[in-house]
């Protein structure tokens, strides 16, 4: 099938690359890259930031939700954060509540890196001073 609004050599090049493989490789590659970053971040967490957050393994996609001790508020984290070169994305915007307000959402779909590494050295210096 085509479209008249995409140009035919885009297509068929797409078809191609459907065809004979080319996303399956993608993927696959792609799961073991995102693998590979999670344990990196997953690393991070447990070497910066303090005993007191916690999180759930994901079973796939390239983010991370840490749970904040109770007192921390993730709005305030997000601006301290955003101060640092750091955004952290703030649980309440994902709740019409305005609930989750000591959670955030981290991203590890980056290749790990020592500017991420800092980050996160960062990330927790900033948690620790809101204790």
């Amino acid at each position: 099938m085509t479209s008249i609004s995409t140009s035919i050599p885009v297509q068929a090049g797409i078809a191609d690359y459907l065809q004979h493989g080319g996303f399956d490789r993608h993927l696959r590659k792609l799961r073991v890259a995102l693998l590979t970053q999670r344990d990196a971040m997953e690393h991070a967490i447990a070497r910066w930031l303090p005993p007191d957050v916690a999180f759930v393994q994901p079973d796939g996609g390239y983010f991370l939700w840490l749970r904040l001790a109770e007192h921390v508020d993730a709005m305030q984290l997000h601006r301290r954060g955003l101060e640092h070169g750091i955004n952290v994305t703030p649980g309440p915007i994902f709740s019409a509540r305005h609930a989750f307000g000591n959670y955030v959402r981290i991203n590890f779909g980056h290749p790990w890196s020592p500017q991420i590494e800092d980050a996160m050295k960062t990330l927790g210096e900033l948690l620790r001073a809101a204790s």
